[in-house]
């Protein structure tokens, strides 16, 4: 089965970059720039990994985990930013980030354990 992946950034270059790299390596990909369209593909399909800026305008990344565990409480999240993250992460790419350094992150959080 085809693992799903959402991702959210307000930069549309950034989503086409990301879906475009994930697409070719066989993912499921689908694509929002702001709460409203995260919250439409959230209640439309399942999805195994989520990979959301941190800082978008009008966009809370905490309320965005918590609609997403919501609705699939074993999904999993990669962060990325321009900023350095807060607190420590291994789930964190900085940007720019190069594809394969994406591809290899995504594989490793996606080869981890559920938290079911």
């Amino acid at each position: 089965m085809q693992e799903k992946i959402l991702v959210i950034d307000d930069e549309p270059l950034i989503l086409s970059s990301i879906e475009r790299a994930l697409v070719k390596v066989g993912y499921g990909v689908v694509t929002a720039t702001d709460m409203k369209g995260f919250k439409n593909a959230l209640t439309s399909q399942r999805f195994d990994l989520i990979i959301m800026d941190l800082h978008m305008k009008d966009t809370d990344t905490n309320e965005l985990v918590r609609e997403a565990r919501r609705f699939m409480p074993s999904v999993k999240f990669l962060t990325i930013s321009g900023s350095v993250p807060v607190q420590n992460s291994k789930h964190f790419l900085q940007k720019p980030f190069k594809i394969d350094v994406l591809r290899e992150k995504v594989r490793e959080i996606l080869d981890e354990p559920s938290r079911d």
